[in-house]
């Protein structure tokens, strides 16, 4: 077992060029507190489940930094997580989490994607707004489209559902804007220039857990162990998924 483990799922990362990093699936509720509890003392998040399975718990991640465990986020809900525990210790890395720190974007959709299963390695099957964002500032930055028609394809596509935002909803949102024959020229630049902005926030993250520890100032905050906390940890903890396990 390695001393730093990483949570990620749809985010493409090269996993195997970081063989002293232990790789689980998305992080769900139990998963940073299952962490710690098999030994991990680096903790790292990218992509998380939400919706209908229950989210990691913001309590877990303090909880393992309390016993001095670094924990730290980027790319998908690793970024939001940092952003929203900061001020008790969490690392945030890369351009997305700074966005969301300095409220740049709010949203969690900026952010979300749907999926495949597991078994075919969580392969994404809709495109991020904020990779979308991107590739549409830097198309902009080189004459590929003007600040009005940025807007307005960013407009439309922020208007659909995360799940929505596919490629082929991508090239309708620029057609939409311009001529056929100028809408041809502008998808293929667009493809050409296509951000994976998740992905590269990914990847400075494993290069972190793959750099020596920092030290770290000791938390000067106690741990709350609310009633929540101990029913969820204490009482029901033999609910909580064990590590790698398929969250229920």
């Amino acid at each position: 077992m390695n001393e730093s483990c990483v949570f990620v799922g749809p985010t493409r990362v090269p996993k195997k060029s970081y063989p002293r990093i232990d790789f689980f699936p998305p992080a769900a509720l139990g998963s940073v507190y299952r962490a710690f509890q098999q030994g991990y003392r680096r903790i790292g998040i990218i992509d998380g489940f939400f919706g209908n399975t229950p989210s990691v718990w913001h309590k877990e991640i303090m909880f393992v930094i309390a016993q001095g465990t670094e924990v730290v986020g980027a790319a998908s809900t690793g970024a939001l997580r940092a952003a929203e525990l900061a001020p008790y210790g969490m690392r945030g890395i890369g351009n997305i989490y700074r966005l969301y720190h300095r409220a740049a974007i709010a949203d969690d959709d900026e952010v979300c994607v749907t999926h495949a299963i597991e078994e075919l390695d969580f392969m994404p099957l809709s495109e991020p707004m904020i990779s979308i964002r991107y590739t549409l500032r830097d198309l902009r930055h080189r004459g590929g489209i003007t600040k009005a028609e940025e807007t307005a394809v960013a407009a439309a596509l922020k208007a659909m559902h995360f799940s929505e935002r596919t490629l082929d909803h991508i090239r309708a949102a620029i057609a939409a804007q311009m001529s056929p024959a100028r809408a041809a020229t502008v998808w293929e630049s667009y493809t050409a220039l296509r951000r994976d902005a998740k992905g590269d926030d990914g990847k400075r993250l494993l290069e972190w857990l793959s750099a020596p520890r920092r030290p770290d100032a000791k938390p000067d905050w106690d741990f709350p162990r609310t009633v929540h906390w101990v029913h969820q940890f204490e009482d029901r903890l033999d609910d909580v998924p064990g590590l790698g396990e398929k969250p229920v």
